[in-house]
């Protein structure tokens, strides 16, 4: 799912001396670029790309093989624009909204299929502190999810599914890069079905952003679910921020061209 995804999308500060890791680094000032990595376990096509910062904007560049599509992703506050020069289109939607995204695909094909999520339990607690990641001291922190899908399909009962995600975070403190929801979704995937219920949307996000005081450079998702036939299945994800570098940004890399076609609905067609 990542794939299909994809195409569419108490810190230890105690060194010393010049190599000491950094603590709670403030926001970077202005402009700056990341590079990120997600993959799956198993998987030899990871999702990976660059993410360029300029004042309130957001650009993400997908890095694609075997493709002509040439587009990419703007971010202006809440408003998502994912612009094909190809086409000389640009497709919006919110980008809140796009983080949950499979959820509310999921909740779109009612009443043909229903989700029922229920026994919902999410916590969070900190690890302690966490290896040097591109020269930032991080914290480890740890999110746990556990809840049950009934899903009824087309009338017929599909059983009751049971989840357990625990998610590890490498935190640098006061480190903002601003929010990625092409990341979130990545993250989030493990929970889709659970997503169909607003309920638990609401305190998943609530206790995320009482437990990530800053910005993960590290995230490790392990999946576990139990069908209605009794059979476990195991996945697990990571997503890593690969490099970060400080520094201007060329205004014109934040700008829809003139001329382009705008449509609602985003469209990651290849």
């Amino acid at each position: 799912m990542v794939h299909t995804i994809a195409a569419l999308l108490a810190v230890a500060c105690s060194s010393t001396g010049p190599t000491a890791p950094r603590c709670a680094e403030p926001a970077p000032a202005g402009d700056y670029m990341y590079t990120f990595r997600a993959t799956g376990e198993g998987s030899d096509d990871p999702t990976s790309g660059t993410v360029r910062v300029h004042g309130d904007r957001i650009r993400i560049d997908m890095d694609r093989k075997n493709s002509d599509n040439n587009g990419y992703i703007l971010i202006t506050g809440d408003r998502m624009m994912s612009v094909r020069p190809d086409r000389k289109e640009v497709s919006e939607m919110s980008a809140p909204k796009f983080e949950h995204i499979i959820g509310v695909s999921l909740r779109a094909v009612s009443p043909m299929v229903k989700f029922n999520v229920s026994n919902a339990m999410i916590s969070s607690e900190r690890a302690g502190a966490g290896q040097q990641m591109l020269g930032y001291a991080t914290e480890h922190v740890r999110m746990t999810e556990k809840f049950d899908v009934h899903i009824v399909a087309l009338g017929f009962d599909a059983g009751t599914e049971h989840y357990s995600i625990v998610t590890d975070y490498w935190v640098s403190p006061g480190l903002e890069l601003g929010a990625n929801p092409l990341l979130a979704l990545l993250e989030r995937t493990s929970s889709a079905m659970a997503q169909t219920d607003a309920g638990f949307v609401q305190k998943e996000a609530t206790v995320r952003a009482d437990a990530l005081k800053g910005t993960p450079l590290r995230t490790v998702v392990n999946e576990s679910n139990i069908d209605e036939k009794g059979v476990r299945h195991s996945k697990t994800r990571s997503i890593d921020i690969t490099s970060l570098r400080i520094g201007p940004q060329a205004p014109a890399l934040f700008k829809v061209p003139s001329g382009y076609r705008i449509k609602s609905g985003m469209d990651f067609s290849r």
